[in-house]
Order: structure tokens, then sequence, then C-alpha cells
């Protein structure tokens, strides 16, 4: 029964996955059967990604599945994934994930405060991010999107 569920989730993404990559975007990354998903706003480039892979890395999530805005498949996404912790990477993430206007959704990825879990979903935790790429760059945005990322470990590492 959890094999056919996997297999449905990576089939189902599988197919999303070659769509996004027609349309030019970056294909997303990772296991979408990890249960953690997390969306980056655009502009996505190599840093943005090398970066976000270390850090995942580094909090022990390597297997997290990675997608982007402006995809036009988002709301697809999320339903053929079915995360258990949804998490927006910047405020056009949050403000895309909005858009989708899940039906079961509690609360607004927008209006959550950056770094803390709150419940979208029956099912699924929120988690909004401050903005990857001017951390890049900035030591005090740095320290603001690390002190935040580090709730998605413990968020992840707490049993469905």
């Amino acid at each position: 029964m959890v094999s056919e569920y996997r297999a449905k989730i990576t089939h189902e993404l599988s197919r999303l996955s070659r769509l996004i990559e027609r349309s030019g975007s970056p294909a997303p990354l990772g296991d979408p059967t990890s249960g953690v998903m997390l969306v980056v706003e655009q502009p996505v480039g190599p840093r943005v990604l090398q970066a976000l892979d270390r850090s995942l890395k580094t909090i022990g999530l390597p297997q997290a599945y990675v997608t982007y805005t402006s995809t036009g498949l988002l709301a697809h996404e999320i339903l053929a994934a079915e995360p258990h912790l949804l998490v927006a990477v910047g405020p056009g993430a949050a403000r895309e994930i909005d858009e989708t206007e899940h039906p079961l959704a509690r609360a607004s990825f927008s209006t959550a405060e950056p770094g803390t879990p709150f419940a979208w979903t029956r099912g699924t935790a929120g988690l909004s991010l401050p903005a990857l790429t001017p951390a890049l760059d900035d030591e005090a945005a740095k320290r603001r999107f690390w002190h935040a990322f580090l709730t998605l470990k413990h968020l992840a590492l707490r049993p469905a």
C-alpha cells in the first residue's frame, strides 16, 4: 500500500516535472515523497540552488522536494506531493502558494511570521522563510534566513 502511494506520487510529479522543464523553468529537485516541500521564489540561479542544497544537507534534509514559483503548476504539485511540511522560501513564494487557493488552507503564508510554523491545512504544517537571494551577499540577511531556516530542521524531525 505504501509503495503504491509512493509510486503514484512519483509518477504524477515526474509528469509535472517534465511540464515544468518544457516551460523553461528549472526542474524540481529532491524526493517528492519526502513529505517536505520547499517552494522557492524567482529568480532561481545557480548560487541560490547551491546555497539551498548546502543548507538542506547541513540540517539533514537533502531529500526535501524543491520546486519554484512561476511554473503555473504549483497547485498541482502541492496536491500531488501532499507534503506534511510546506515551506515558502521568500515572500514571492508565500504569495504564490496563497494564490493557489488551496481549498483546505486554514492560514495564509503571506501573513505568517518568517520562521514561525503554522497549521496550513489539517495535515500540513506551513513555514514561511525570508528570501534567500539577499542572504547570499548580506550578513544580516544571512543570519535572518538561517535563524528561520533552522525551524525547518525541528519541524521535519517531528513525527507525523
